[in-house]
């Protein structure tokens, strides 16, 4: 009898998976049968993401590919890609409603399946897929033109995303002197504050060095437009003042949308994410699977997507023989390679600031750019060890 696996969602975490499954099909286990659900027909490598929207900087071949390319060395027995996004999974009766890019709608049953849906970033900013891939594509040449035509940006939020784009926006235009370039951040240093002091420092450091200016212990209250078209920045200070800043060009780096609202409320937990257990499944449901940033049994970061893949596509080989698994055990370390622009990094490894030059030489330089044609091919995963 034919076992159909469905993943859900074609990024960091689905396409690898799906690319274990295919193959796996394809050599020993001839029942399986895979089939890939997402909107987006091109697999976007977001770790780039921050130095895409540069103009000029990095060109859209080096971050967008082809999915059914990569994919079309597995037979239409063996592997399906469909396009379209998930509307409402339906757990006791072992299907997902897909709601198709062509407007019609997908009832797809399965023996097991996988959620890689991730999240989505606020204001559509080209964090992570917008939608399609011709919306994600629109999403960066959009900004693209919006930070060259800009006098003033302002960075809202000072996380990794935050300052990966104040940092390449630094480099580019605010060292020269070209553009006035500001960073908010909640706290007094970026970064969260799991991170080592001396890491988050470093980053402070570097962009000030670039000549970004950052603004610490202020919250953004608001973002309202101003007469001449650009934007006013509402903050509030940690002692309850307010400041507003003008500026040509708002960019929000913070907040960020769980895709998991196809799924029953009480697979969920509050923030949207998807309850967990130790061999990465929903507790309710034994043969539904969730990876990445839609679970939450770890932080929403890519750092540990290749150990949960890794771990995944070793324990299916017994799941699909009698259903069982061993333990997942998820690596408290802090795992932080930190691109500050094209020529500065920093980071963390466990309770270890590795050299700045080590970080630029694996992070900053090509920002994994030099490796996603391969991971999209399904010949490499994310490292996270």
């Amino acid at each position: 009898m034919s076992k159909t696996v469905v993943v859900l969602g074609a990024g960091l975490g689905g396409i690898p998976v799906a690319h274990w499954l295919a193959a796996k099909s394809t050599q020993s286990d001839p029942e399986l049968r895979v089939i890939l659900v997402a909107p987006n027909d091109e697999f976007f490598w977001n770790i780039a993401s921050p130095r895409v929207i540069i103009p000029g900087a990095m060109g859209e071949d080096k971050v967008l590919y082809s999915i059914k390319d990569a994919f079309s060395k597995y037979s239409d027995d063996k592997f399906e890609f469909v396009a379209g996004k998930a509307e409402e999974l339906h757990p006791d009766a072992n299907s997902v409603t897909v709601a198709l890019n062509d407007g019609t709608k997908r009832d797809i049953p399965y023996h097991t399946i996988v959620i890689a849906t991730g999240a989505d970033a606020r204001d559509d900013m080209p964090w992570k897929v917008v939608g399609t891939s011709q919306q994600t594509r629109a999403a960066i040449s959009q900004l693209r033109d919006q930070i060259e035509k800009a006098s003033s940006i302002v960075v809202g939020g000072a996380g990794i995303t935050g300052v990966e784009v104040a940092g390449e926006l630094g480099y580019t235009y605010a060292k020269s002197g070209a553009k006035s370039i500001t960073i908010i951040s909640a706290d007094s240093l970026p970064l969260e504050s799991r991170i080592m002091t001396s890491t988050r420092e470093t980053a402070k450091k570097e962009l000030e060095k670039l000549q970004v200016k950052y603004i610490s212990n202020a919250r953004i209250s608001g973002v309202t437009a101003s007469e001449d078209g650009g934007k006013i920045v509402k903050l509030t200070k940690t002692d309850s003042t307010e400041v507003e800043l003008k500026t040509d060009l708002f960019i929000p780096a913070y907040g960020i949308k769980y895709n998991t609202e196809f799924t029953p409320s009480e697979m969920r937990d509050d923030s949207g994410r998807l309850h967990q257990d130790t061999s990465l499944r929903s507790p309710q449901y034994k043969n539904v699977f969730i990876v990445g940033d839609a679970g939450n049994l770890q932080v929403a970061q890519a750092a540990v997507l290749g150990a949960q893949v890794e771990y995944l596509v070793k324990q299916f080989e017994r799941y699909f023989k009698d259903g069982q698994m061993d333990a997942y055990k998820p690596d408290p370390k802090i795992l932080l390679a930190l691109s500050i622009g094209p020529s500065r990094a920093t980071g963390q490894l466990g309770m270890w600031k590795p050299f700045n030059i080590i970080l630029w030489w694996f992070k900053a330089r090509y920002m994994g750019t030099d490796t996603a044609g391969d991971f999209v091919q399904g010949t490499k995963i994310l490292k996270t060890k």
